[in-house]
Parts: C-alpha cells; sequence; structure tokens
C-alpha cells in the first residue's frame, strides 16, 4: 500500500461534544494524500462509540482505544502507527485550515529537505462558553539553512509563543525516527520538551506566515490550568533543556521564560482544592526558594513591562510572594479577560 505524504495524529479524551465536528473538519481537507490516526485515551462518555460510527468506513482513517495515559502516550501510540512521511498533531477540539496539507505540500515542493515548518495559529481564549480573548500568533516568514541560526533565535521565537506547541507545525517521520524523539511522560509541558528534543537536529526550517489552525483554550478547564504535583518541575526541565539545545545562547531570556510558566504553577497551586492552606503556602514557598528559581530572578530579562513585574515578583520575600499569588488567583476568578490580556502582553 502506498504511504501517504502526511499522517495527522488526534490525542482523544472525553470529546463526545466535539468529536463529530472535528472528524467533518478532517474529512474536509483539502487534500487528498493524507491519513488520520485518532487515538482514543480510555474516554469514559460515547467518543469510542461515535469515532466507530463516523470513520470506520472512511479509508483514510484508522483508530485505535488505549487506557487513558494523557495526550503525550496518546501520540507517541499514533507516531507508531503513522505512515506518513509528514508528521501534524492537532487536537479533537480544535479548527485546522482546510488548505493546511495543500499549502504544506507546495512549500515542501519548492524546499523538499526543509526539516520543519512553522505557522501562524489564532489562539482564542474561551470561558463560559463565551470568547474572552481571540489573538493571531504570525509567524514571519523566513527560511533557516542553519541550525546554528535556527537556535540562536530560539528565545525569540518561544517568546513570540510559536514554538512551544505541536499543532502549528509539520514533522519529518524519517527524523522523528532517527533520533527516537517521542513524547516525554510529563503531566504538562510535554509538548515543549518533544519540540526541543526535535529542535536540537532541525537543519532547514521553514516559517510560514500562512494561519493554519485555531486554537481553542478553556480558559478554566484546560490541562495548562490544572494543578499537579510534579508541574514545577516540568518547567524546571525544560528550562535546562532548551539552556541545553541552545547552548546557554540566551539563558536571561529562558529565565524570564522560566518565571512566566512557574507564574502558571503558582496560581494553579493557590486555587486547587487537593490542598489545605498550610500545603499550599508549604509548596509555593518550596518553590520560589528552589536552587532554579534563585538563579532565574536573577538573572531573567526584563524586555517587557510584564517581565519586569513578573522578575519584582519573584524577587520579594516569600511571605508576601505567597499572600500576593493568592490575591492574583481570586483576581483571576473574577476576571480571567484580565489575566488572559496580562499573558498576551508577557
Amino acid at each position: 500500500m502506498k504511504k501517504p505524504i502526511f499522517s495527522i495524529i488526534v490525542p482523544v479524551y472525553n470529546a463526545e461534544d466535539t468529536i463529530e465536528r472535528s472528524i467533518n473538519r478532517l474529512q474536509s481537507l483539502e487534500f487528498n494524500d493524507y491519513e488520520v490516526i485518532l487515538v482514543n485515551d480510555g474516554s469514559t462518555d460515547k467518543t469510542e462509540q461515535l469515532i466507530h460510527q463516523l470513520v470506520d468506513k472512511n479509508p483514510k482513517f484508522q483508530w485505535v482505544t488505549t487506557k487513558n495515559q494523557g495526550p503525550g502516550f496518546a501520540r507517541n501510540e499514533g507516531l507508531n502507527r503513522a505512515r506518513g512521511e509528514y508528521i501534524l498533531f492537532f487536537d479533537a477540539d480544535d479548527t485546522p485550515n482546510r488548505a493546511v496539507l495543500k499549502e504544506y505540500e507546495q512549500l515542501l515542493k519548492k524546499q523538499p529537505n526543509a526539516d520543519l515548518i512553522v505557522s501562524s495559529f489564532i489562539f482564542r481564549t474561551i470561558d463560559d462558553e463565551k470568547v474572552i480573548s481571540e489573538k493571531i500568533n504570525q509567524v514571519t516568514e523566513h527560511r533557516y539553512t542553519k541550525r546554528e541560526e535556527f537556535l540562536q533565535d530560539m528565545y525569540t521565537l518561544m517568546n513570540q509563543q510559536l514554538m512551544y506547541v505541536v499543532w502549528n507545525k509539520c514533522y519529518r517521520k524519517d527524523l522523528l525516527e532517527k533520533y527516537s524523539v517521542r513524547f516525554k511522560n510529563y503531566s504538562s509541558c510535554e509538548d515543549r520538551i518533544f519540540n526541543l528534543d526535535y529542535f536540537e537536529y532541525c537543519d532547514e526550517v521553514l516559517m510560514n506566515p500562512s494561519i493554519v489552525y485555531t486554537y481553542e483554550f478553556q480558559g478554566g478547564k484546560g490541562i495548562t490550568n490544572k494543578y499537579n504535583k510534579n508541574k514545577f518541575q516540568t518547567f524546571e526541565d525544560f528550562y535546562l533543556r532548551a539552556n541545553e539545545v541552545t547552548n546557554n545562547n540566551n539563558k536571561a531570556g529562558m529565565a524570564s521564560l522560566l518565571l512566566k510558566g512557574t507564574t502558571s504553577v503558582l496560581l494553579s497551586i493557590a486555587e486547587t482544592y487537593q490542598l489545605t492552606n498550610i500545603e499550599k503556602r508549604h509548596a509555593i514557598k518550596e518553590i520560589l526558594n528552589s536552587d532554579v528559581i534563585r538563579e532565574a530572578r536573577s538573572i531573567a530579562c526584563t524586555d517587557s513591562i510584564i517581565k519586569k513585574l513578573t522578575k519584582f515578583y519573584f524577587n520579594l520575600p516569600s511571605t508576601i510572594a505567597y499572600h500576593t499569588i493568592i490575591f492574583a488567583n481570586k483576581i483571576q476568578r473574577i476576571s480571567p479577560r484580565l489575566i488572559a490580556l496580562l499573558k498576551r502582553k508577557y
């Protein structure tokens, strides 16, 4: 059987409300030579039944059900089954541009040695079924032909929110296999570290200004907002890995991004009902006094007002910092729109 040009991998968990819309969108892509791999990550609702009804007679689709282990494991399962030359990762509740594959094929015909395509996307924040903010993360057209040049710009590209996620990118399957790049067992940040592991081997990168994807972030429900006792460790690992891959060429910038990520960790601790107030205080102070945060707060760059305020916050005495984050979480509950705006300005 002829291998398709593209494999689209979609992890699916309890998506009964969105899976039909997602499958219809994937069936309507303006291209023929692709496959879709749906990985049902142990859903407990009607997701599996709906997938069965919607795609069993479509040869472009294959699907598998696994036990619930998170989107990283589901994507790895998809990678193990993928036959395409190039890999794309989509989510089950978002909206890819119908022309995305056609556009990628045209780019790859012009630059067949490209190891990675990075594209513009829309980031839409939803709260209580209402759009509270929408931002275009715009890519500037460019072609990197040297790995060193690409990695030198990594902080700038990350600061533009272009490099963390997987759904605005196109990866080479042979490169993923050659270097055994897979998603790690993290509760968050798995996309970021997967990307870093892949970026390390990219010699030619195409920066594509076209908007290929609309991502809908559920402000109060997304994994990014959830408390997990190991969440800070994933941000620390990301910081160390980013500096390793980029040869410490912008450690101050990476430190500022660590402080931003850690702020979300602290807010998730303040918000959770899994911890008592005493446990929250201990967890927050432990993070604030960790070696990596001590380093980051001393060297972090301050190339925006929000970064200056963030660095100032992390240099407060830990008791004051604790009460400040508790207060900030109350503001987040009252006005999620304000928090979304501050994140956009970082």
